[in-house]
Formats: structure tokens, sequence, C-alpha cells
């Protein structure tokens, strides 16, 4: 990776009001920011660099608000750490904004700096400094951040980062925001303030699950035949991992996963009966009605898996249920879901309710009570499929096992490419915010670069066309990355819409695709790519050039530089995550 160096040597006095805020992110063991440049943090960029010398955290460039908020939350999805972002004035926090509600609804860790024009009026320059001061700015972002803060002194400064970063690392976790007065940025100091011991201010261990809801799910769990592990958030570790393993063996347990939230049990598990699914294919619905348990992981929706679950019969199991999502809920949004019914509520991680149940239950290794038959596919057509560039990459990587997928459309096939390490693949966007893909790759390729892994992306042209600039920041600072477009060439989830609205009324299904086709002219991604700095290949449109593309994406990646491959995907209806289940010969 490539940072800035300063010409000189940084300035180690602590003498101005920003040299506070730049000291607490190096104590706090930041190691990056990301920023795209205003005036009303102006001071704090200044201690950025010339007080600490660009290091530790280290400036990442960007080319707009959102692409560095989704730079910071790509970097916490790997990592489960925070790393920081700036946002510049009320306009800079409103073009961040959609990364940050995709930061919140992910739960992601972040340390939000932004900036406000001098709140004593006297000192503000005319009119761009009055039109850049909000009295409340975070009145914009409460609704989805975990804490917020403006400290009007030195002091004050100290206290309030040291309570975000305990904040934001405290579970569950979400992004905290800080705003910085530019007046107090360029207050020169009468004195350093006393810093404090942060061995102190460290976040708490996440809260145990009662004895009580213990003695509870064991017993139910001893009596279940047919248990469900809806496996949901959860820590990216070995040990996590293992552990999720060891309890769906010691109960003979069917699990299914979800793309919202990532790898986090193996799929190629003989209990991994359903591919990862975004909403619940038809197989996993019928499993949830015959199920006469169900252990909830943190699942992102319960609520509306259970509804989903109906629509094939009645779920009759009892669920047994831990999260800690319920203490961010609020009033401001709906992210918190459906409603869920539980038999047991444990107020803890699923880590933590994982660990406890593997130390009271006698280990054992049963099989799971259903089966998957793997998904045939069509080798012999003449097109791209997802199918053939996911066997493809398999074979042109010789280390597939170091390979992180930071983002997947919907139907990668995982009987090809198996999810099978916690950071196989780092789960959706969160929000559902469009555009936010690019950012939170480049954030991924930070953090994975640092772990010697590769980092891979499956991107709709979308998502891709509206956040391209992002991928500016990994060329600039030589962060090696691959991005694999699955080009429909339309906002097709949306022409499936329109035609069901369309069939509700009565009206003509094949205008569907006006307003969503992204054709006449056919964005050129290629060129896109290109003109960040990355290289650029494609579009590909038939299955002959698929390895081709493949090879040469692969060794740049390998040589440590940014690749975009435009690959022309036929759009399809029936493209879900679903797979044939059947019952277990015994």
């Amino acid at each position: 990776m490539l940072l800035d160096k300063p010409v000189g040597m940084p300035d180690a006095t602590v003498g101005w009001g920003s040299d506070i805020a730049a000291q607490m992110l190096r104590r706090f063991n930041i190691p990056f920011i990301s920023l795209n440049p205003g005036a009303s943090y102006r001071g704090f960029h200044d201690s950025l660099v010339n007080h600490l010398g660009n290091e530790n955290p280290g400036i990442l460039l960007c080319l707009h608000e959102d692409h560095s908020v989704a730079i910071a939350h790509g970097y916490a999805r790997v990592t489960g750490e925070p790393m920081a972002c700036v946002l510049h004035a009320n306009v800079g926090l409103l073009h961040g904004m959609m990364g940050l509600f995709n930061a919140w609804c992910d739960r992601a860790p972040m340390l939000v700096l932004g900036a406000t024009g001098p709140l004593a009026a006297e000192k503000r320059r005319p009119w761009i400094d009055w039109i850049h001061t909000m009295r409340d700015q975070a009145s914009l972002l409460r609704g989805f951040v975990k804490w917020d803060d403006q400290p009007s002194s030195p002091d004050a400064l100290v206290e309030s980062l040291t309570r975000a970063n305990l904040l934001t690392r405290s579970h569950p976790t979400a992004p905290v925001y800080v705003c910085l007065d530019a007046g107090l940025q360029e207050e020169k100091l009468a004195r350093e303030p006393e810093w404090p011991d942060l061995a102190r201010y460290q976040p708490p261990a996440p809260p145990r699950p009662s004895q009580e809801a213990i003695a509870k799910a064991v017993a139910l769990l001893k009596h279940a035949e047919r248990p469900v592990i809806l496996a949901g958030r959860g820590a990216r570790t070995d040990a996590a991992w293992n552990a999720r393993i060891a309890l769906a063996e010691t109960l003979g347990a069917v699990v299914m996963s979800d793309l919202k939230t990532g790898a986090m049990f193996p799929t190629d598990h003989p209990a991994h009966v359903v591919p990862p699914f975004n909403a619940l294919p038809k197989p996993a619905r019928e499993i949830l009605c015959e199920a006469d348990l169900i252990l909830v992981l943190d699942w992102v929706d319960l609520g509306g898996a259970l509804k989903q679950a109906s629509s094939a019969g009645q779920v009759s199991a009892k669920i047994i249920h831990a999260s800690l999502d319920q203490m961010l809920h609020s009033g401001g949004g709906m992210e918190y879901q459906a409603l869920a019914p539980s038999d047991v509520f444990a107020a803890t991680t699923s880590d933590a309710l994982v660990a406890e149940l593997n130390a009271t239950l006698e280990p054992a290794k049963k099989f799971p009570w259903k089966t998957r038959k793997p998904k045939a596919w069509d080798q012999s057509a003449d097109r791209v499929t997802l199918e053939l560039i996911a066997s493809t990459l398999r074979t042109t990587f010789n280390d597939p096992e170091n390979v992180t997928f930071s983002l997947l459309n919907r139907g990668w096939p995982v009987d090809i490419w198996p999810l099978n390490h916690p950071l196989s693949y780092l789960g959706k966007d969160g929000g559902g915010g469009l555009g936010s893909g690019p950012g939170l790759s480049v954030g991924a390729a930070v953090a994975l670069e640092r772990m010697g892994r590769h980092a891979v992306s499956v991107l709709g042209d979308g998502d891709f066309c509206m956040g391209a600039t992002a991928i500016w920041t990994a060329v600039r600072h030589r962060i090696p990355m691959l991005i694999l477009i699955d080009n429909n060439r339309s906002y097709f989830n949306d022409e499936l819409h329109q035609e069901s609205v369309a069939k509700a009324r009565g009206r003509d299904v094949r205008n569907r695709w006006i307003g969503l086709r992204m054709d006449d002219p056919m964005p050129d991604i290629a060129t896109l790519a290109r003109g960040q700095g990355a290289v650029g290949i494609g579009p590909v449109t038939r299955a002959a050039d698929v390895a081709a593309a493949l090879e040469q994406g692969v060794a740049i990646l390998k040589q440590g530089g940014v690749c975009v491959i435009d690959f022309h995907v036929d759009p399809s209806e029936e493209r879900v995550s679903g797979a044939s289940v059947g019952q277990r010969k015994t």
C-alpha cells in the first residue's frame, strides 16, 4: 500500500485543538482514515499530515464522501475493528449518509468525524462558513448512529473521542459520530491536555446468557429431533467458526446462512443443506415448517423469515433466540424488522450462546436430518454464466482457499465454489444502498492485503456504475483487488417488480423494461475502470473468452494491481439461491 510521505519532520508538539483529535485516533490504534477534503476540517487535516506525518492513521483519499464511509465500512467487515473517516461539514455529511445508513444496518463499528463551521459567529467567514455551520449537525443522522457528540473545548474533545471509541467497539457495534467545531480545531492550546489511560476505557466483554436461559435452551435442544440453526451475525474468527460447526454436529442440526451476513458456516458441510439466500427459497421454507426447534444466532430478520416460511405451511417449532440487536432499536427507522416470537430469548451475542451451549451439551457427532442434492449446471452452452465464471476462477487461482469475496451477487454457485472459511465471503451492504459495492470492496481490500488474502468482488452493473470512482482510491494507494461485473444490462430486479405490479393491475408486462434497461448507449464499464487508472477488460460476451479474461485479471491482482472485468451475463428470473432438499436416508 502507498501512503503519501510529508516533506520534513512532523511537528511533535500538541499545539492546536485539531492535534488532539489526531492524537486520539493514533492512541486508539486506528490505522487509516478515509476522506474527501473540505475546509471545515482543514485544521484536522493539517494535524494528520504535519503533526502525525500521515501515519497511524494514514490518509486514504477518495473522490466522494460516500466512498469514504463505504471504505471504512468494508474495513470493519473484515476486521471487526473500526476505521475512521471524516466528512466535510453538512454537505459532506449529506453525501455520506447513504453509506452511514448501510453501516448502521450492518452493525459495523466505525469512528466517523464530521466538522462544522465555527460555532462562534464572529469567527465565521462571510457566506461559506455560515451555510456550512449547523447548531445540531448530528440531527441529520441521529436515527442511524449509536451515539453522537459535538465537543466545545479541548478537554471535552478528549472525553468525547474516548467515549466514541468505547461505544463503537462495544456490542452491539455500530457507527458513532463526533462533529469537530472548526473554531476549536484552529484554537491554539494553552497546554497539552491530560491524556486518558485507555487501558481503563476498554469495551466490556459482551454479556453472557443467563443460567436460566441456558438451562431452558439445553432442555429444548436435548429433546429436539429436527433442529435448525439460523446462522446470522457472528465473529469472523476460526474459533467462532469451529464452535458453530461443533454445535451443529452435536445437535444433528440443519444449518442455513444468509447472504446479508456472509460466511458464518461452511457451505460444503453436510449440515448446510440450502445454499445461502437473500430471501428464503421454497426448500428453506419447507425445512422451517418441518423443524421442531429453531436456534436463531442473531439472524437479521427472524420475523420476516418466519413469515416467508408460513407460505409453505405452519411453523410450530420452539425458538431459541440470541441477540443484542434490540439495544439499538429506536423509533428513528424500522431496520429492526418484524417482531418475532421466541421461547427462550438470550440477551447475548450469538458466539457467547454457542460457547455456553458447547460447554453444557455432551459432545457428539450426529448427521443432520436433511441432506442436499448438489445442483447440476450446463457446461456446454456457449454463454457466460456465474457457474462458468466461478468454475474458471477457481481453476485460475492456485490458492482459492486464500480468496475473500468482499461481495457476491445473488445466485453465486456455492456447489462450485464453497464458502468454507470465516473470511470466504463478507456479506451484503447492510442497508440496500446501491452504489456502495465498489467502496466496500476497496475497504475490504485494505484489510485483506494486510492479512495476505486476495480481495475479489462480484458486483452488478448498476452498483458499479453508480460507485465506480471509488476504485480510484485503490489504484491511487496501490490496494490490490479484482472486481467481476455480473452485467445484465438492466436494473433487472426492478424489472421483476414492474412485472409484478403490471400483472396485479392487469396491464401489459412487456413494458417492464422501460426506464430500467441500461442500453442505447450501454455503459462501457471497462472504460469506466480505465478512467480510474485500473485495468478494464471486456465486455466478455462469449464463454470461450472467460478463461483468458480471468487469467489476466488474477495475474494483475497478484501483481498488486486493480482490475475490473465486465461479464455480460444473461438476466435470469430463476436465479435464486436454492437447491433441492431431500430426506436423509438411514
